[in-house]
């Protein structure tokens, strides 16, 4: 039980390094977190007790209560512990990033391929919402967002469960894509092209679109270990 909780912080604690979750963003409920993570609640209970006594989350009570990302200096205390975590889990994750940005440029073929025009217009409006993002909680809520639309386009049941199946593999089972501000820019790029390649109905630009842009996670990863 001890070394799953701790395991349990050291992701926690590098999902929030990579950008996965911002200072003062709340944390998903015990309940999710286990599901997540295929731990019991007593587990993350516990997980979440040493992370509050280091200081790295802070719990409220009430109608907006729940467990938040603690407004510190994250970058000054989780070199380690990013560097341990992500050693282990990079070299799991690169064949399987071949894999996930195979099945997410189909999903983007598809969705130029079959998406309606009300759809691309929705599409269209969620891009513009992601250029005005206000900060990056809310960039990665757009983000989700508009990959889920996208999905949606696609029109095949199958195609969605198995783009939710890999992006909780490919974000360290939190399903919360990493954003660090200093990636802003190449994401906001990348989507706009995306974008822009399915609602002209260019499907071989989609699905290229779509292959390229879900690397994204991977990089980030990869460069936070060569900073760490």
């Amino acid at each position: 039980m001890s070394t799953v909780r701790h395991e349990l912080v050291d992701r926690i604690v590098t999902a929030i390094a990579i950008g996965a979750y911002s200072p003062g963003d709340r944390l998903p409920p015990e309940r999710d977190l286990a599901v997540m993570q295929g731990v019991s609640r007593v587990t993350v209970r516990e997980a979440l007790k040493l992370l509050n006594a280091r200081g790295l989350i802070v719990s409220r009570r009430g109608r907006d209560g729940g467990t938040f990302v603690a407004p510190i200096d994250w970058d000054s205390k989780l070199t380690d512990v990013a560097r341990r975590t992500l050693a282990d889990e990079l070299p799991k994750l690169t064949e399987f990033f071949e894999y996930r940005c195979l099945i997410e440029g189909l999903v983007a073929r598809t969705a130029a391929e079959r998406g309606t025009e009300r759809q691309a217009d929705e599409l269209r409006r969620l891009m513009a919402d992601f250029r005005h993002a206000d900060g990056m909680s809310a960039a990665r809520e757009l983000d989700r967002r508009l990959h889920a639309h996208v999905t949606a386009m696609a029109g095949n049941a199958n195609l969605t469960a198995l783009c939710d199946q890999l992006n909780a593999r490919a974000t360290l089972g939190f399903n919360s894509e990493p954003y660090p501000p200093d990636y802003l820019d190449r994401a906001t790029a990348e989507h706009s092209r995306l974008v822009e390649a399915i609602v002209s109905r260019n499907a071989e630009a989609a699905y290229q679109a779509g292959h390229d842009h879900f690397r994204l996670t991977l990089d980030i990863m990869a460069d936070k270990l060569r900073r760490c």
